[in-house]
């Protein structure tokens, strides 16, 4: 019995030993499926914000978009009005004309075109050419020559 005794302890540990390595095995499984499925869900979240992520991007390109329509808005705006401003002027200068043939008291020297600053440098000519016959009629003596 001393013979089967050896053989008996030599079994039991082989079985000791394939348990614990199975266990081992099974733990080292587990650990691996663990890290697999915690590196599922992180990839999971890294979509879930790439996604938000998108989905920010799309917004900012809207607002940038609608930004974009309200400034060529704007602008278009300004055209119109400028547009709408060059009419007012013409018509000013329009009635001023008609002011001026309408008026008795304006010669033909004094009718306006219509453009104020031209009407302006018009007469700063003329009494450019006033200061300038007086002065050419003025002798020597600053009396004026008859």
């Amino acid at each position: 019995m001393n013979d089967m005794d050896w053989w008996v302890w030599l079994i039991v540990a082989l079985v000791v030993v394939a348990i614990v390595l199975a266990i081992a095995a099974a733990a080292r499984r587990a650990g691996a499926e663990r890290r697999r499925e915690e590196h599922r869900q992180k990839a999971s979240i890294m979509r879930d914000e790439a996604m938000e992520t998108a989905v920010d991007a799309q917004r900012t390109s809207a607002a940038a978009a609608a930004a974009q329509a309200d400034a060529d808005e704007a602008r278009l705006e300004a055209e119109r009005l400028q547009a709408e401003a060059a009419r007012a002027d013409l018509a000013a200068a329009e009635r001023v004309r008609e002011a001026d043939r309408v008026d008795p008291d304006v010669t033909d020297e004094d009718r306006s075109t219509g453009d104020t600053d031209v009407g302006r440098d018009r007469d700063l000519d003329r009494d450019r050419d006033a200061d300038a016959a007086v002065d050419r009629d003025r002798g020597d003596d600053g009396n004026v020559a008859r």
